[in-house]
This record gives structure tokens, sequence and C-alpha cells, in this order.
């Protein structure tokens, strides 16, 4: 049986999201474990002191910690991960269209937001290494508090399972699985 590490199942999302993966026939782990076909990492925290604006002060500690919970920490858990990886070798990360340098609306939080930029472009950079491996990535943004979280989830669940086509699913030659996106839970792309 194929496996599928998930951070966590305590969320309406993280418990949909389990859900949908144990219908399709996997086992959903919260350690690495051999066979692992997907890495879904779900953190996406924001902490007291991060709500502050750039007029009120922006907290650097409260900055920190939310780049070690938000960045090091999921990162340390997918190099964990690495050696169990075979199949579908797919690692996900959820998104915020706020951490977008392009289409952030966000007005505050910014330690949180600051990471998940610098989580992105860990990605972009590290991403053509593990591209040549094998690995594909998907980044997703499930709307708190503008979708329903179940919802979300089932978004989630087909875009992580599915490959990705410029052209559409019917033209094998125009596979997309180079670029790193991030998608919401409308499927838009979000640029970043």
């Amino acid at each position: 049986m194929q496996k599928v590490y998930l951070s966590e199942e305590k969320s309406v999302f993280g418990a949909r999201l389990a859900s949908r993966f144990r219908e399709a026939g996997y086992e959903v782990v919260r350690e690495p474990a051999p066979g692992l076909s997907f890495f879904i990492d779900l953190t996406d925290e924001s902490l007291p002191g991060d709500g502050l604006s750039v007029g009120e002060g922006i907290d650097a500690g409260a900055a920190a910690e939310a780049y070690r919970r938000n960045v090091c920490l999921p990162l340390q858990r997918l190099d964990a991960a690495f050696p169990d990886m075979t199949g579908a070798k797919r690692i996900c990360f959820l998104a915020s269209r706020d951490a977008s340098v392009e289409w952030s609306c966000a007005t505050a939080g910014y330690g949180r937001l600051m990471a998940r930029a610098a989580l992105y472009q860990i990605l972009t950079i590290t991403k053509n290494t593990w591209l040549a491996k094998g690995y594909t990535f998907r980044l997703f943004d499930p709307m708190r508090g503008e979708a329903d979280p179940e919802k979300a989830a089932d978004a989630a669940f087909v875009y992580f399972t599915r490959d990705r086509y410029d052209d559409g699913p019917d033209n094998p030659d125009r596979n997309d699985e180079g670029n790193l996106l991030v998608r919401d839970a409308f499927g838009r792309e979000i640029p970043w």
C-alpha cells in the first residue's frame, strides 16, 4: 500500500484531506516510513506577536520563530522523509496568496508571510535538482477564512494526486511539472 506523510489531521482541512487519501486506498502516516508516495506538510502557523502592521512595528522575535516553525521544521521533516519516498515522489506544502510578492493584500502577520515567501524561494532554488530525481511539487492555498475547509481539502486532494499539464490532460507532450505553481481552492494559479 502506498503511503502519504501528512503533518497533521487535527484541523478540519487536515482531517478531510487524510480521509480522501484513505478512501483512495493510501495509508496516511505521521512519521516517515518506507514506501512514501506523498509528503504533505500543512504547517502554516501564525504566532502571538506576529499580528502587527508595519506602522506598529514588527516583532523580530516573533518573525524569527515564524521562520523556524514555517520553514525550518517542515524542511527538516522533508529531509527525514526523502530516503523513504518512492512512487509518485510528490512534495506538497500549504501556501498563501498573502505571502505572494505580487498578490498580497495583507497588512499584518509579516513573520509568517515572510517565512512562506522564503519557503517558496528555497523550493524554487532546489526544485531543479529534485525534478531530475523524479520528484514533483505542489503548493496549495486553502483560502482560510474564505473557502469551506472540507471543500478546500477536496480541491487539494485533486491537485496533489493529478499530473499537471499546461494544455490539458490529453496532451502528454505538454507536461507542466517543471514549474513551481501555487494554486488556490478554486484552482486559480496564484502569482508569487
